[in-house]
C-alpha cells in the first residue's frame, strides 16, 4: 500500500500520459463528477505546435452555447482539428493550442445527469461546477497548473463564460485553485438578451428581409417580450422570445438565425412552424440547441454516437445530446436574464483582459444589440473606451473587421461572419487569438514587450520605423528609453519637444526578457549569452509584423524603412541582432527593410572603454597620480581575468572591484555624466527634477559598492511608480500573474555577467564588410562608462586611420553641437557636446540632427 501511494502521487506530478483518441493528435478526455450523481464530459486536444512540451503553448476551453448546445459542434462544425467531414481543418485553433472542449452544463452532449434534479437552474451553478471540473482537470493534468489559461465560449456560452471566469479568479485568490488565468473571450454573446430581441426588427429591416409591416410585427413581439422581462417573469419572457423567432420566421419565411446570408430553407420553415403551433416549449428547446441545419445535426449526432464514444470508450450511460432539451428547460428561468452586471464585475474588479466578437451576419445576437449593451457597461474604463478610435483590421490588405479597445477591454465587429465567427471568418479570429491568447512567447514561458508609438501622420507606415533597444542589460526601454530620453511624454507625463516620435515610428523593445515588462516564468529562462537575446529578438521581430499587419493591413514588413537605436550595453545587442537579422533576411524568413543602425555611447569593447578611464579620470581632475594607479591595477585585474579562463562569475567579481575602487577615488563620480552630481549629492527633493535623473537604475554602475542589491517588489523612484502603477494599469497589463515592471532586472545582469565584459568589435567589422547597412556611433564628451577614448581606441584599431573632424550646428541657432568624423561612407562618429551617457536626454537637439541627417526628417 505504501509503495502505491508513492507511485500515485510520482504519477500526478508528472501528469497525464497523452493518448491516442478519435482523429489526428494527442488527446486526453474524461468525466469529471461536479457533484454526486452530475458528470460533466471533457475532451482535450494537445497542441500539434512543435514545442518541447504541450503546456509550453496556453490553455484554451471552449464552450458552447444553448444552454444544451454541446462543445462538439465548435468541435467539428469551427474549431477541432477536422471537419463534420473528417478532413483536417485548415484553420484549426489546435495548430496553435491546447484546447479542452467542454459539454456544459451538465447534460449537455456527452455530459449528463443520474437524475434530471441534478441540472443547472442558474448561471450561477454552471459556474460552479465548471470551477469544479478545473479543478479535477488540473488534478489529471498538473503541468497545465501554470499554462495561460483563455477562456472562449459562444452564443448562450457567452453568457456563461464570464460567470464561470469571475467565479474562477475568486477561487484562485482565495487559494482554492492553481490556475493562470488571464483572459476570457466571447464570441456572439447573449449577455444582454432582450438588447438582442429589440434589435432584430431593424436589423432585418435594413437587410431588407422584411417590410414595415413585417418590422411592426417583429417590434411589436419585441417590446412585449421587455415589457414582461421588466416585470422579472423570466420564464414567460423566455417563451415570448420564442414566439418572436416565430413571427421573424413568418416574416422572412425562413431567415437563417445564424448567418442571414445562409440559403434559406423554405420546406424547412413551413415544419418549424407547424411543430410551433404542436408544442411551444419543445419547439423553443429544439431552436436554441439545434445550431445546424436538421441534416448537419443529425450527422453530428450520429457521428458522436456510433463513432466518437465508442473510440473514446465512453460509457453507456453517457448517450450524446439525450439530456440536451431538459437542459434548455431547467434554464428556462434563467435564459432572459442579463449577466451585464458580471461584465462590470470583471473589467471592475479583476486583471482579466475580456475580448468580444460580434458577427456582422449574425441575427441570433445580432450586432447593433451587442453594441448597444456594451456601452451600458459601467467601468473604470468606460468613458476612454466611447472615445476609443475603431480600428480596421485585416491581413495582406483584406479588410476582415474592425477593432475597438481601451484597458482590458477589447470589441471586434466581425466582417462576412455569422454567429460562429471562428467557422465564417477563422482569418478574423486567428488575428484576434495571436493578439490576445499570445504565443509569442521567444521561448517557451519567456516573454517580450514591446510598445510601439507612431508617428501621427494619416499614414504612419509612409515614416521609417526605429526599434529602441536600452542597455544594463536589464534597463527597460519602455521606461527610461520612453519616459527619460525620447518618448511623446517625459516622467512627469509632460509633452516631450524634441520626442523620436514626432517624425519616426519608435518601438521600444523590453530586451533581453526580465527587462522593464518583458518576464520569464523561471530565472533559468534567462538569456545567459548575447546569441540568446538575438534570437529571441528575431522571434519577436517576426511576431511584431505578423501582428502589425493583422492591425494595420499594412506591409510593414515589407515596406517600411527599419533601424535599431541603441544604448550603452544595447550597441552590443544591436550589431549581434543587425547581424544575425541579416541571415534572416538573405534565408528568406524575414523581409524587413533594415537600413542602418545608431549605437549610443555604446559598449562595443569593454575593454578598450574600461583601458581609457585611469587617465580620463586623471585628465579631468577627478583623481591624483595615486588615484590613478590604483584604478590602472584594477583595471589590469580585469583585462588579466578575462584573458583566462578562470571559474565562471570570476571576471564580475574582478569588475565590482574596480567599480569599488572608482567609487571611492572619486568621491562617488557619476558615471553617466560626470558634471552631473552624484548619488551621492543628489537630495530627495532633486530626484523628481529634470537636472537629476535616475540613471543608476540601468545597473551599469551603482554608486555605492558591491554588487547590484537584491530584487524589490517595492517602488522605490518616480520611474518605477509610475511604470508599475498607471502605465501598468492604463495599458491593461497590471495582472498578478506578471511580475510588475523592472523586477527581474538584477536577475538579467547577473545572468548576462558572464557576456558582459565581451567584444563585439568583430561582428561591426562583419556588418561592414558583408552587408550594405549603415552605421552611426555617437558619443557623449562627458561619459565615463563608454567614455569618448575608449570609443576612439577601437575604432581607430578597426579602420587604422583617424579621419578629421567637422564641427556639426543646430538651425537656427547655428551653435556647435560637436564634430562628425567619417570613417568610411557607412561609418560614422559623432561626438557630442555637453552630454554623457545618454545622448537624447542630455543634448536632445544634436541627437536630432544626426537622425535627420542619417534617416530623414522635417527639421
Amino acid at each position: 500500500m505504501k509503495y502505491s501511494i508513492v507511485l500515485a502521487l510520482v504519477v500526478a506530478m508528472v501528469g497525464a500520459v497523452p493518448r491516442e483518441g478519435f482523429g489526428p493528435g494527442m488527446q486526453d478526455w474524461g468525466f469529471a463528477e461536479v457533484r454526486p450523481g452530475a458528470h460533466m464530459f471533457w475532451w482535450l486536444y494537445y497542441t500539434t505546435a512543435d514545442v518541447p512540451n504541450h503546456a509550453d503553448r496556453p490553455l484554451v476551453i471552449w464552450l458552447q452555447g444553448g444552454p444544451g448546445a454541446s462543445s462538439m459542434y465548435g468541435n467539428f462544425e469551427e474549431l477541432g482539428p477536422l471537419t463534420l467531414e473528417l478532413e483536417e481543418r485548415n484553420h484549426t485553433w489546435v495548430r496553435d493550442y491546447n484546447v479542452l472542449f467542454i459539454d456544459n452544463p451538465v447534460g449537455t452532449g456527452f455530459s449528463y445527469v443520474e437524475d434530471f434534479s441534478l441540472l443547472t437552474k442558474t448561471n450561477g451553478e454552471i459556474a460552479d461546477d465548471l470551477v469544479e471540473l478545473m479543478k479535477q482537470f488540473y488534478d489529471a493534468q498538473p503541468e497545465f497548473r501554470n499554462t495561460p489559461l483563455h477562456i472562449y465560449a459562444e452564443s448562450y456560452g457567452g453568457k456563461m463564460a464570464p460567470e464561470f471566469a469571475y467565479v474562477l479568479d475568486k477561487a484562485i485568490k482565495n487559494g482554492e485553485i492553481e490556475c493562470n488565468l488571464q483572459s476570457v473571450g466571447i464570441v456572439a454573446p447573449w449577455v444582454s438578451p432582450i438588447d438582442s430581441v429589440l434589435s432584430w426588427a431593424e436589423f432585418l429591416l435594413n437587410m431588407g428581409y422584411v417590410d414595415t409591416k413585417g418590422y411592426n410585427a417583429i417590434q411589436a413581439s419585441a417590446i412585449e417580450t421587455e415589457h414582461v422581462l421588466n416585470q422579472g417573469q423570466w420564464e414567460q419572457a423566455t417563451s415570448l422570445w420564442g414566439m418572436t423567432e416565430n413571427v421573424i420566421l413568418r416574416e422572412t419565411h425562413g431567415i437563417d438565425f445564424y448567418n442571414v446570408l445562409f440559403k434559406q430553407d423554405f420546406a424547412g420553415t413551413r415544419s418549424q412552424l407547424e411543430q410551433f403551433s404542436r408544442d411551444m416549449r419543445s419547439a423553443i428547446a429544439s431552436r436554441a440547441t439545434r445550431l445546424a441545419s436538421e441534416d448537419r445535426d443529425q450527422i453530428l449526432q450520429d457521428l458522436m454516437r456510433f463513432e466518437v464514444a465508442p473510440a473514446l470508450s465512453l460509457p453507456a450511460e453517457s448517450v450524446y445530446g439525450a439530456q440536451s432539451g431538459r437542459v434548455f428547460n431547467t434554464l428556462a428561468g434563467d435564459f432572459m436574464k442579463p449577466a451585464i452586471d458580471v461584465m462590470e464585475l470583471l473589467l471592475n474588479n479583476t486583471s482579466l483582459d475580456v475580448v468580444i466578437i460580434t458577427g456582422q451576419l449574425d441575427l441570433i445576437v445580432a450586432t447593433p444589440g451587442n453594441v448597444r449593451w456594451i456601452e451600458k457597461i459601467q467601468w473604470s474604463g468606460r468613458n476612454n473606451y466611447l472615445q476609443s478610435p475603431r480600428n480596421a483590421v485585416g491581413q495582406h490588405g483584406v479588410l476582415e473587421g474592425y477593432e475597438k479597445s481601451y484597458g482590458k477591454l477589447a470589441v471586434y465587429w466581425a466582417l462576412r461572419a455569422g454567429h460562429m465567427v471562428p467557422a465564417d471568418n477563422p482569418i478574423l479570429m486567428d488575428l484576434i487569438l495571436q493578439k490576445h491568447v499570445p504565443v509569442h512567447e521567444v521561448r517557451p514561458r519567456a516573454y517580450i514587450f514591446w510598445w510601439l508609438h507612431q508617428v501621427q501622420t494619416q499614414r504612419p507606415e509612409t515614416r521609417p520605423l526605429i526599434i529602441w533597444l536600452q542597455g544594463g542589460p536589464g534597463a527597460s526601454s519602455s521606461g527610461y528609453g520612453n519616459f527619460e530620453e525620447i518618448g511623446p511624454l517625459d516622467r512627469t507625463l509632460k509633452p516631450r519637444e524634441n520626442s523620436w516620435v514626432k517624425d519616426y515610428n519608435v518601438l521600444f523593445v523590453d530586451s533581453p526578457v526580465g527587462s522593464g515588462f518583458s518576464y520569464v516564468e523561471d530565472h533559468s529562462l534567462l538569456a545567459r549569452n548575447t546569441t540568446t537575446v538575438v534570437s529571441d529578438l528575431v522571434a519577436f521581430l517576426k511576431h511584431f509584423y505578423r501582428t502589425m499587419s493583422a492591425i494595420t493591413m499594412s506591409d510593414w514588413e515589407g515596406s517600411v524603412p527599419l533601424y535599431i537605436a541603441s544604448e550603452s550595453y544595447g550597441g552590443r545587442v544591436a550589431v549581434e541582432f543587425a547581424y544575425a537579422l541579416t541571415h534572416a533576411i538573405q534565408g528568406g524568413t524575414i523581409r524587413c527593410k533594415l537600413r542602418g543602425l545608431f549605437l549610443g555611447s555604446a559598449w562595443l569593447s569593454p575593454v578598450d572603454s574600461i583601458a581609457a578611464w585611469p587617465q580620463y579620470l586623471a585628465g579631468l581632475g577627478f583623481v591624483d597620480e595615486g588615484g590613478r594607479e590604483r584604478i590602472e591595477r584594477k583595471v589590469a585585474a580585469v583585462r588579466d581575468t578575462l584573458s583566462q579562463s578562470e571559474r565562471p562569475g570570476l571576471s564580475m567579481e574582478v569588475w565590482h572591484r574596480l567599480q569599488q575602487t572608482i567609487v571611492q577615488e572619486t568621491g562617488g563620480i557619476n558615471c553617466y555624466n560626470v558634471l552631473k552630481p552624484s548619488r551621492k549629492e543628489i537630495q530627495p527633493q532633486d530626484v523628481e527634477s529634470d537636472e537629476v535623473l535616475v540613471y543608476g537604475e540601468t545597473l551599469w554602475w551603482y554608486s555605492d559598492t558591491g554588487p547590484p542589491p537584491p530584487e524589490s517588489h517595492t517602488s522605490s523612484s518616480p520611474l518605477e511608480q509610475l511604470m508599475r502603477g498607471p502605465v501598468s494599469h492604463t495599458l491593461g497589463i497590471a495582472a498578478t500573474k506578471r511580475p510588475p515592471w523592472g523586477t527581474q532586472r538584477t536577475a538579467v545582469f547577473d545572468a548576462l555577467g558572464e557576456d558582459f565584459l565581451q567584444s563585439s568589435v568583430g561582428t561591426v567589422q562583419r556588418l561592414l564588410n558583408e552587408t550594405d547597412l549603415e552605421l552611426v556611433v555617437y558619443s557623449g564628451q562627458l561619459d565615463l562608462i563608454a567614455c569618448l577614448p575608449g570609443t576612439r581606441s577601437w575604432m581607430d584599431r578597426l579602420f587604422a586611420h583617424s579621419p578629421a573632424r567637422e564641427p556639426f550646428t543646430t538651425e537656427p541657432s547655428g551653435i556647435i553641437e560637436g564634430y562628425r568624423s567619417r570613417y568610411s561612407n557607412r561609418f560614422t562618429h559623432y561626438t557630442v557636446l555637453r552630454a554623457g551617457h545618454m545622448v537624447p536626454a542630455d543634448n536632445p537637439s544634436a541627437m536630432l540632427h544626426i537622425l535627420h541627417r542619417h534617416v530623414g526628417g522635417d527639421r
